[in-house]
């Protein structure tokens, strides 16, 4: 009973058989950036503190989700909430998102994952794909972002990006020649060893992750998104 001119001519001579495209309403999906701005994210790379290339992500994947028709979100926190806008659509979205972002600042406090997840799942009870930009630290606070994310992928749909740093990678590597170089690259190596750690565990309690260099940051981040919406995953 289709009309003749849903029939998709090509799948049909490709099965053998009548094959017709159907069409279903795109649905307008949720994305909060949620950025830590606590002590570990005022450390540069390559001279740029990890906040700017975070920042720089955050506004790059809010243009491209607003020019997707999605609504995008925004929340900073450190060992509080610091900013919080709703999941809206449109151009003005990503303008206030800009406005809230020019002039947000590292601060020198460890951040706190509980409250800051807890709030945001006050505020948010729809499905949304949840950026988490953070640092890696290790210790409680390391366990905190593990067991909250877990949470928070009971409703939603968490991402935890983070920033692989070529420095302590390249700590981990080197050749000893003294006593100073030895016990560097056994701290890397440790350091090294808990983020992977952290980010298999992540993955065990259904967290995705997104671990690049500085440089390819925003871009990694544009394209998991666009794998997650062309998955239909949102």
């Amino acid at each position: 009973d289709d009309d003749f001119r849903r029939i998709n001519w090509k799948a049909t001579a490709r099965r053998h058989r009548p094959i017709t495209v159907e069409y279903q309403t795109e649905r307008s999906q949720n994305v909060i950036a949620v950025i830590d701005t606590g002590r570990l994210m005022q450390s540069p790379v390559a001279e740029i503190a990890k906040l700017d290339y975070v920042i720089n992500a955050a506004l790059l994947l809010a243009y491209v989700v607003t020019g997707k028709g999605d609504k995008i979100g925004l929340m900073t926190f450190a060992d509080d909430v610091l900013h919080y806008l709703s999941p809206k659509s449109g151009k003005g979205q990503f303008y206030r998102m800009l406005e809230q972002l020019y002039a947000v600042e590292a601060q020198p406090v460890e951040p706190d994952y509980r409250r800051a997840l807890s709030y945001l799942a006050g505020k948010q009870r729809k499905r949304a794909l949840v950026v988490i930009f953070t640092d890696l630290s290790g210790g409680m606070s390391m366990r905190s972002l593990v067991s909250q994310a877990a949470l928070l992928a009971k409703r939603s749909l968490p991402l935890v990006v983070t920033i692989s740093e070529p420095d302590i990678h390249a700590a981990a590597e080197q050749t000893p020649h003294d006593s100073l170089s030895t016990y560097q690259r056994m701290v890397a190596a440790q350091l090294l060893t808990d983020r992977q750690l952290a980010l298999q565990d992540l993955h065990r309690q259904g967290v995705l992750t997104l671990d690049v260099p500085a440089n390819q940051l925003s871009m990694a981040v544009i394209n998991r998104y666009l794998e997650l919406k062309g998955k239909t995953l949102l």
